[in-house]
């Protein structure tokens, strides 16, 4: 791990207390959007660059081996010695992943499932009521991007990320089980 990737992780480490106090202390205290002053500037400055530092070291993580084992070694607060704490380190990889993927399924189902119970005051057809069980599956969200004119004035807006949360809980799977099968292959090849 170079000086300039230390930098970066103790960056966001020393931060991140400050950048979540500043969140909590945000929606506590239902700041509206057109809140100004020097502290809010600071802090947005701060958030940027904490931001761009997060992105910069998950990056970093994926495609660097040395940068992923000091930081989960940081993380997990837990050095593998011996094998002894390298089998323990792959039975908590194991179960973190497994956990995850099944949080994960269970976050998907129910974020495409519709549920529509319906009482009649009138039998009608001789039932007292309807259950309905359906699927929503959308790829892109509508509402992220936004593109308005109004007489001359043209504005774009930017809401969130472009795909529907299924979708991104999909795409999370099988990242999850992709990576996994990737790397493990490469590390039995080796």
């Amino acid at each position: 791990m170079n000086k300039f990737d230390r930098f970066s992780f103790m960056y966001l480490v020393c931060l991140s207390p400050l950048i979540f106090g500043f969140m909590i202390w945000a929606v506590c205290t239902h700041l509206e959007q057109s809140t100004t002053g020097i502290l809010w500037d600071i802090f947005g400055w701060l958030f940027i660059a904490w931001t761009l530092d997060l992105i910069y070291l998950v990056t970093k993580m994926v495609f660097s081996k040395s940068v992923r084992n000091v930081v989960m070694t940081k993380l997990a607060g837990m050095k593998e010695r011996d094998e002894r704490e390298s089998e323990v380190a792959g039975s908590a990889a194991k179960f973190s992943f497994l956990s995850t993927l099944a949080l994960l399924l269970f976050l998907f189902v129910f974020s495409v499932s519709n549920l529509s119970v319906t009482k009649h005051p009138k039998t009608l057809d001789k039932k007292h009521g309807t259950v309905q069980i359906g699927f929503n599956v959308k790829a892109i969200d509508d509402e992220a991007l936004v593109y308005e004119t109004k007489g001359d004035v043209e504005s774009f807006n930017y809401k969130g990320f472009p795909l529907s949360k299924p979708l991104i809980i999909l795409l999370l799977i099988f990242w999850q089980v992709g990576s996994y099968h990737l790397i493990a292959r490469r590390e039995l090849a080796d």
